[in-house]
């Protein structure tokens, strides 16, 4: 990958965040956070050992390409700053109630609607390409489908934090956000 021309951060950082905070809440989303393009320590060491521990089962591709998924830089090493992202696809009323109605099915809440990736990409881009025009900021976008430890970036942008069950917990939205980053 050639090397990019570094761009300048802006004037005034806060009144950046502030901008793509303001255009993030008026695109849909539910939640935004700023994060260094690093993960911590203790992200990595928690992937090593879920891994030792064939914790993965069947999804081989997550021990792949290690290195990438553990250090955004690996990505992109030009990398300053992360926008974590979150949309919230909480349901209306108990996802549990038709449990016990033997006569009707029940398909997961994050099924019930339009592919999130889709939704999700789509809402990223836009972002994206406001930030690119507004602040001349190189940018990707990622929704789940590169190896990027979305979960502990979320945290370390202050969306919420990751719960034994692994998941990001928000206090605001609970465990019913789907993850994004620019």
């Amino acid at each position: 990958m050639p090397a990019s021309t570094p761009i300048p951060l802006p004037a005034d950082p806060p009144a950046a965040a502030a901008r793509i905070r303001a255009q993030a809440l008026a695109l849909g989303f539910d939640a935004i956070g700023f994060a260094r393009a690093a993960l911590r320590p203790e992200a990595r060491d928690r992937l090593a050992a879920f891994l030792a521990a064939g914790q993965h089962g069947d999804m081989g591709w997550l021990a792949e390409r290690t290195a990438a998924r553990s250090d955004p830089h690996t990505l992109w090493p030009e990398a300053l700053s992360i926008v974590a992202l979150g949309l919230s696809y909480a349901p209306e009323g108990d996802p549990l109630a038709t449990l016990g109605q033997p006569d009707r099915g029940n398909i997961s809440v994050y099924a019930r609607n339009r592919d999130y990736h889709d939704v999700f990409k789509g809402k990223l881009k836009h972002l994206a390409q406001f930030i690119a025009a507004r602040f001349g900021a190189e940018v990707k976008v990622f929704v789940d489908t590169a190896p990027v430890m979305e979960k502990p970036l979320a945290a370390a942008a202050g969306l919420g934090w990751q719960g034994k069950h692994t998941n990001l917990v928000s206090r605001r939205h609970g465990s019913w956000l789907f993850l994004g980053e620019i």
